[in-house]
């Protein structure tokens, strides 16, 4: 059933959005409704929806051949369900079950992309929407990760470039080349070169070196030339606990995205670390004007974000895992 533009922006992932960009997102959008127990969709199958759910809680599942489903995170209503449309394989990476009956409004994935890729006023909006859900969803992962595991915690190494290890530039190459040339950058129109050279500048930092600090203003990010930053929790009147290693060829640094724009761990160089630095609050500045910019920029990040959450929750399985062997 078709669904109408007053009922589609009660919804709070598209609050605020302009009528022609409501427009984009009520093309091919249906309702449907889901009983107690109902597969919404399953593991490693095409995704193609995204689901803005109106009442009802579906639970999000890891599902291995001959075990029960494990639970990863319980969604109600006013959340947004599956991410795995916006970028190849294109498949569900966890099953999502009804545990309450409801209905959700449902969002052609593909029509989405491509009027992303047309509209870049859009793809900016939709992207910033999703960067700050699926942010919101890793630091309480992490948090999760760490109530479960704590000193026990073995810190992720999920690079997204990890078959780059680097950039391996010269030193005295023009800060345009140095970022063009890293992973996170690559392919970027080159118009938007000159605008990213403005506000950033070469860092390096020592071994045990701090980086940010939990709590501070967060208002800038990192490229990772080469090295090694561990993002730790900070725990008063206890050693600091490392949830993640961030290496060369990487990205550091989300909280400058979105309010509060305060860091939600402690970074610290773990090695000898070379890195460009970025101005995150002119940066955003340019993005606000500059939308296809604002774009290119979102979608990196947003990838990189969605593996480092599927990361974590994986580690999340392995951990409860473990403490309910200890338990039995």
């Amino acid at each position: 059933m078709k669904t109408t533009l007053s009922r589609t922006v009660e919804h709070p992932f598209v609050t605020g959005l302009r009528p022609d960009h409501l427009d984009i997102i009520n093309h091919d959008a249906t309702e449907m409704t889901f009983e107690p127990g109902q597969i919404i969709f399953r593991q490693a199958e095409l995704a193609n929806q995204f689901f803005l759910l109106q009442s009802g809680s579906v639970a999000l599942e890891s599902v291995m051949p001959g075990q029960k489903p494990v639970l990863i995170q319980t969604l109600k209503k006013g959340d947004a369900l599956g991410w795995s449309w916006l970028f190849p394989p294109f498949r569900w990476n966890f099953q999502a079950r009804a545990v309450e009956g409801g209905r959700a409004y449902v969002l052609n994935g593909a029509h989405l992309l491509v009027e992303s890729s047309e509209n870049r006023d859009f793809g900016y909006e939709l992207m910033k929407r999703v960067a700050q859900i699926i942010i919101q969803r890793l630091q309480a992962n992490r948090k999760q990760l760490l109530e479960i595991a704590g000193d026990k915690l073995k810190p992720i190494n999920e690079n997204s470039y990890a078959k780059k290890s680097g950039v391996r530039a010269n030193p005295l190459d023009a800060l345009e080349s140095l970022i063009e040339q890293h992973p996170f950058l690559k392919g970027i129109p080159a118009e938007h070169l000159k605008t990213l050279a403005n506000c950033a500048m070469k860092v390096q930092f020592e071994p045990g070196q701090l980086v940010f600090e939990q709590g501070d203003v967060a208002n800038r990010f990192y490229l990772l030339e080469n090295g090694k930053v561990a993002l730790e929790s900070h725990v008063k009147d206890k050693a600091s606990i490392p949830v993640e290693l961030i290496t060369g060829g990487d990205v550091l640094g989300w909280s400058w995205l979105f309010p509060p724009y305060y860091w939600n761990f402690d970074a610290r160089a773990v090695e000898k670390t070379d890195a460009i630095f970025f101005y995150g609050t002119r940066l955003r500045e340019y993005a606000e004007e500059n939308h296809a910019l604002g774009f290119e920029l979102l979608q990196r990040m947003v990838k990189v974000i969605i593996n480092r959450l599927q990361a974590t929750r994986r580690q999340l399985l392995v951990a409860e895992s473990e403490r309910t062997a200890v338990k039995s």
